[in-house]
This record gives C-alpha cells, structure tokens and sequence, in this order.
C-alpha cells in the first residue's frame, strides 16, 4: 500500500507543479488586470520620468518619413491612398510622374508585382490562394488617380489608355 501512497503524492506534486506552470511559474493566484485609474497613473508617470529638452520643447517637431510606419500611410498632398480587398497602397504624384511609395498587403494577401519607380503610369498587383486584383495609377493634377482595377483577369486588357 505504500506504493500506492507514494504514486499519489507524486502525482499531486506533478498537478500543482502542471498548475504553477500554467500560471507563469508561481504558485501565486493570478493578478488582476489593471484598472482605468491604475492605467492612467501608469501613464501619467512614465510621460513625467521622460527628459525633456528645453531647446527644443518650443518648437513641435515635424516627422521626417522614417518616423512613420509603413503599415499606416497618412496621405498629403499629391497623395492618395487606394485598396480593396487584397491590401492599400499609397500613391504620390511629382507632376505627371506617379511612384507607389507603401504597400501593405491584407491577411491571405501578398503582392506579386509591383512598379514603384517614378514614371507616367505605376502599378502594383495583390494575390490570394484563389483571387487576384491588379491596380494601375497615373496623375492627373497632380494628384494620384486609379486607371483601372482589374480582378481575377491578371491582364491589363481594361486599361483606358
């Protein structure tokens, strides 16, 4: 009877051991999650520890292109964002020259070609598994303006031009 005894205390040390490990390591109860003040505080004192410069405090900083993320282009001017279901892509016209700056593809989503050099017309196509959308971008006043979206033909047979 004692090997019996002996498997069950065994196979209580694996459970609480199974437990503590499920619970990051420690046999503590799980924390609760922070509340809105606890959050706010939070925040409050990570803004107060950062230094600050006092020179450049009076001037608000403009952001140069590397502090944007690629994920999340913001269009300005001669700028313009398209998409659809395979991804967006960010556009920019310099005169009658257009250049796709970013592109983020969907999820299941990826790009299989893309022209992203200045030039009169610029095009990028997203695939999937199963679909297929191709966009073709030119300027017109400055400004980006899609040609044609052609989708599940993989040709550019649409194109007005």
């Amino acid at each position: 009877m004692t090997g019996w005894m002996a498997a069950a205390a065994v196979a209580v040390v694996a459970g609480i051991g199974a437990v503590a490990l499920a619970q990051g390591g420690t046999l503590d109860p799980p924390t609760e999650p922070m509340s809105e003040e606890s959050v706010q505080q939070a925040l409050d004192d990570s803004e107060s520890n950062q230094p600050s410069d006092d020179a450049s405090a009076s001037e608000s900083p403009s952001p140069t292109p590397s502090d944007e993320p690629d994920a999340t282009p913001s269009p300005g001017a001669g700028e313009q964002v398209f998409g659809g279901a395979g991804g967006t892509f960010l556009a920019s016209c310099d005169g009658t020259q257009v250049t796709i700056e970013s592109w983020t593809p969907s999820q299941g989503w990826q790009v299989s070609n893309v022209e992203s050099v200045p030039a009169a017309d610029a095009e990028i196509e997203f695939e999937s598994e199963s679909d297929e959308e191709e966009y073709s971008v030119r300027c017109v006043d400055g400004v980006p303006q899609l040609g044609s979206a052609d989708d599940d033909t993989g040709d550019d047979s649409g194109d007005d031009g």
